[in-house]
């Protein structure tokens, strides 16, 4: 997205900023059509299952997306936003556009597995959570987007921030995934 907002940011200073308003709320909207199926899964796996159960779920998926990751295999789609709306869509309608579409969070590819854990926590722990949770993620993924048009854009634009980037962050994020799975299941059993 920054390689989108950066170069139009250059051209068309207003359209940009409708384009990054137009994602940010593309991606709101998304979070909270995306946490009804959070909520309703968490709502019947709370009714199902018992506490130990969820628990013990949610640190296999942990460990497992944590190896994922570090094995550098996040799981994703291999599928990005619709590139041919650039030269289709005025700015303000394909932030929103690719907004929501990036907002469902399970259209397109990941950097890492730390939303797929963070959806799976919320639906197993608290699902009531799901709207804020899923609606702060979008806006921290929006809040992202605009920093690095505002900032580095050339940068990613030249593959400065390319394929080793990725990897080092699912290194991290694997290692902390792995970590938290781990800790989690030590402390269930210890309490």
């Amino acid at each position: 997205m920054a390689g989108v907002a950066g170069p139009m940011r250059t051209r068309d200073r207003a359209g940009a900023a409708r384009f990054l308003f137009g994602l940010t709320a593309g991606g709101v909207a998304a979070g909270l059509v995306l946490a009804v199926p959070v909520y309703l899964v968490g709502h019947v796996a709370g009714r199902v299952l018992p506490d130990s159960a969820r628990v013990g779920l949610l640190v296999a998926v942990a460990v497992a997306l944590g190896v994922a990751d570090l094995l550098g295999r996040t799981p994703h789609v291999w599928r990005q936003v619709p590139q041919k709306l650039v030269r289709e869509l005025p700015p303000g309608t394909l932030g929103l556009t690719w907004g929501f579409d990036l907002g469902l969070l399970v259209t397109t590819q990941k950097t890492s597995s730390l939303l797929w854990l963070s959806i799976v926590a919320v639906a197993l722990l608290d699902p009531g959570l799901a709207p804020v949770v899923l609606v702060v993620l979008s806006l921290v993924a929006a809040a992202g987007i605009v920093a690095l048009t505002l900032t580095v854009w050339s940068v990613v634009m030249r593959g400065g921030l390319g394929w080793e980037w990725i990897r080092r962050a699912r290194w991290v994020t694997g290692a902390a995934m792995l970590t938290a799975g781990l800790g989690t299941a030590l402390l269930w059993m210890v309490g």
